[in-house]
């Protein structure tokens, strides 16, 4: 009536029409938060359950958009007296978003959320059970047991599976509880529920709080009743149960056989995850029985064939990156299937890659022909598809020995396109071709001739100069090649560096004359390139080899070479059956162990002064005055022997004191000088400068091994080994069966730090390390000091 006084009412009306409507996700002005609070503490509108519905939804559009509304806890508590199913939800939710903020007054809600979760509409029970779950907090766990306890036997399915949930997350809050009221056999005997929902809530509870113990135990008074009723499950449920009974092992062959004909329906089945699901179970079945495993995997070739001509690129490539696992294990099952195979031109590279290296799995004498000029198609593509080609071409011809001279052939075609690319990679392949047949090389040198000056990418300069101090006898113009690259020393990559060091000095011996200045000059260069330690450490050795037998130096530099018959990346048998056993991973996809990608990252380092998280830092040992006394390395350029690393001593030895001075009746006798270990003592180094070398270093070394399964050591326990070999730890921690560790230490040799992201899978004993340091050269050195510290666990 204000509004409208002194207006016309229709006025009035057509402005209010052409008011643009509020919205909930706008910015919110100050004072709005206490407006809110107002409104809620109004009993007037708290009555009317529309406009309370209002303000509710308007606590949680701003909480929505990450205003903190938390000044209104005690009002939405107060609010929370509601019949209203719709504020309820609004009001747990709110709760739940703020009840570790506010602890003290999240105790308050305890009484409403007791009563709801005896109300008789079992939404209301469910909806409270859940609530008062997810509250988190350890000072309600008194009243969680006994609703939880109800929960279980309740009539509704709804308020059991509810309550199955609620069991997993008392397990996070107080394991302690958890394992008092012995919550697993009563959840396992939940796995017998009428309702399929219910059971599979529960299936997911016990194999999170089984983790630590590589899940829940495959047993078979489990595992048949879920099997014999795995049709009543949606797609997530089939994948919970499938999960676990690749974990099986039949009792025997009758049993085996007698589930994998129950569950051969579900190869035909449209869900990707179950059919994958289910291929793992017949993979798993059949691993100890070679002739049935090879018919398993010929009969799951047909629907995975089909799943990777799906539409989809996603599930098309995650499908072909499974058949690559199966088809190394059999290679013969897929060889008549190569054409299927072949690239399509609307295919992503992604895709196109791994069709690429299946074809060299499968690759046969008699089909490497065709397979080579396939293959030959694709050099017109984009540059990564190209390279991908040339390289999938050489393998082929690497492998079948009555294609090499074709592929040869091919391969010295590409040179004539004239691209860097294209040139690089076909004289890497090529490289590796003439290790393996080194008497093709007169079919391969006259062609290389005229590009050998033309090549400007690294690797291909690298395979360029590794020929030429293989064949430069034959190659007219090898040493002013040579000379033009010595004279771009410093502007090259540490391979490029090294394999000029080793070519030159192969061609030395081949043509002295003209390499005699050339060597020396590349050698003086090198052992001044104080950044590649590798490349300085080469030259060194180069230098005194030739200073103590030139003749000797000839005799290991120009040896009798032994054929290659096999590439070490392609005999990598124990990463192939690391990666089978983890089918249907991202294993799979990524190529590699679980174990190297599914770590804690250096982010989540905390300071030790905030003890806080899941991983602590250990406690730090004061340092002593006698380990921190380590003695300089010096450099001294003699001309006896130049350029000689040697340890400075504290003092000299008794030959060199002065004559006078051992005159001296009180002058002490010198203590013999204990040999200097590989590492510092206490190495001292803060977390914060742990996360910037880490984020700035790249991956110096991945090395794994195997250590004696299950491990019976604790985390405190393997810290300390660490310790006591002067490796400190920054963070440690132990989660889902696997413990985590970062490492680091320091070398006694130029102060260079180790830094380290380990860890260990408990039931399999497992152990894996993420090295990164700033001076390769002494990763080996430091392996070493990792093998002797974990020698007891072995």
């Amino acid at each position: 009536e204000k509004l409208s006084r002194g207006r016309p009412a229709a006025l009035q009306h057509r402005r209010e029409r052409n008011m643009p409507q509020p919205t909930y996700f706008v910015d919110h002005k100050r004072g709005e938060v206490n407006e809110l609070r107002g409104l809620l503490r109004n009993p007037k509108l708290m009555r009317d359950p529309k406009k309370q519905r209002e303000i509710t939804k308007k606590v949680i559009a701003y909480m929505t958009l990450g205003i903190d509304v938390s000044k209104l806890f005690s009002e939405m508590i107060m609010a929370s007296h509601t019949k209203d199913l719709v504020i309820k939800k609004m009001i747990y939710l709110y709760l739940c978003s703020y009840a570790q903020k506010k602890k003290d007054l999240a105790v308050l809600a305890i009484n409403t959320l007791r009563k709801d979760a005896r109300d008789d509409d079992p939404m209301i029970r469910g909806l409270a059970l859940r609530s008062l779950c997810s509250l988190k907090l350890r000072s309600i766990v008194e009243y969680v047991v006994p609703l939880l306890r109800l929960g279980i036997k309740d009539g509704s399915s709804y308020v059991r599976k509810t309550a199955a949930m609620g069991c997993g997350r008392l397990f996070r809050i107080s394991r302690e509880t958890y394992e008092e009221g012995k919550w697993t056999s009563s959840l396992k005997g939940m796995l017998a529920d009428r309702e399929s929902a219910v059971v599979i809530n529960v299936l997911n509870v016990l194999e999170e709080v089984e983790a630590e113990n590589g899940g829940l135990k495959a047993e078979a008074k489990y595992i048949l009743p879920l099997l014999k009723r795995i049709k009543e499950f949606n797609e997530w449920g089939q994948c919970a149960i499938l999960k676990l009974a690749a974990r099986y092992v039949p009792a025997n062959s009758k049993q085996m056989f007698g589930i994998m004909n129950h569950l051969d329906s579900l190869l035909k089945h449209s869900n990707s995850a179950v059919v994958l699901a289910t291929t793992k179970v017949y993979l798993k079945f059949t691993t100890n029985m070679p002739k049935v495993h090879i018919s398993v995997i010929r009969r799951l070739k047909v629907p995975l064939l089909t799943l990777m001509s799906s539409n989809s690129f996603e599930l098309a490539f995650t499908t072909m990156s499974h058949l690559k696992v199966l088809a190394a294990r059999a290679p013969t099952v897929f060889e008549k299937d190569y054409k299927q195979f072949y690239c399509r031109y609307n295919e992503p590279g992604s895709i196109k890659k791994v069709k690429h290296e299946m074809l060299v799995l499968i690759a046969t004498e008699a089909t490497a022909s065709e397979l080579l000029n396939e293959l030959a198609e694709y050099i017109t593509d984009k540059p990564e598809i190209a390279k991908k080609a040339i390289i999938s071409m050489g393998e082929i011809a690497v492998k079948c020995t009555d294609a090499v001279d074709e592929g040869i052939e091919l391969l010295l075609s590409f040179l004539e396109l004239r691209e860097d690319y294209i040139t690089a990679t076909t004289c890497v392949v090529l490289k590796d071709i003439l290790r393996k047949f080194p008497d093709r090389y007169e079919d391969v040198i006259p062609t290389l001739n005229s590009v050998l000056k033309s090549v400007e990418a690294a690797e291909g300069r690298a395979a360029v100069v590794w020929l030429i101090g293989e064949y430069g006898d034959t190659i007219d113009d090898a040493p002013y090649i040579l000379e033009t690259l010595i004279d771009k020393f410093g502007e090259e990559t540490a391979e490029v560096k090294m394999e000029m060091l080793t070519a030159t000095m192969k061609l030395f011996f081949k043509r002295p004359p003209e390499l005699h200045k050339m060597l020396g000059r590349l050698i003086k260069q090198a052992i001044e390139d104080t950044h590649k330690v590798d490349v300085r450490d080469q030259a060194l050795f180069y230098y005194r080899l030739l200073r103590h037998d030139p003749h000797e130096a000839a005799r290991v530099v120009n040896c009798e070479k032994i054929k290659v018959t096999t590439f070490a990346e392609h005999e990598d048998t124990e990463l192939k059956d690391i990666i089978f056993e983890e089918f249907n991973t991202l294993s799979a996809i990524y190529e590699m162990p679980s174990t190297r990608f599914t770590t804690f990252r250096p982010p989540d380092i905390k300071d030790p002064t905030e003890n806080q998280g899941p991983l602590s830092p250990p406690p730090k040992q004061p340092a002593t005055t006698q380990s921190l006394k380590q003695p300089p390395i010096q450099v001294l350029n003699t001309e006896s022997t130049p350029l000689e690393v040697k340890i400075a001593k504290p003092k000299p030895p008794p030959a060199t004191i002065d004559i006078l001075a051992s005159l001296a009746d009180d002058t002490p006798e010198p203590a013999p000088q204990e040999q200097k270990s590989f590492l510092q003592s206490q190495p001292s180094l803060k977390p914060p400068v742990f996360k910037k070398k880490w984020a700035s270093l790249k991956q110096t070394k991945m090395w794994e091994t195997k250590l004696k399964g299950p491990v019976t050591a604790g985390v405190k326990m393997i810290v300390g080994m660490f310790r006591k070999n002067s490796i400190e730890t920054i963070a440690s921690g132990s989660k889902g069966g696997l413990m985590k560790f970062y490492f680091f230490a320091q070398s006694s040799q130029n102060s260079t730090y180790f830094l380290v992201e380990a860890n260990l899978q408990i039931s399999t004993g497992r152990f894996g390390a993420i090295i990164k340091c700033e001076t390769p050269s002494l990763v080996d050195g430091f392996v070493k000091e990792i093998e002797t510290t974990i020698a007891p666990l072995k």
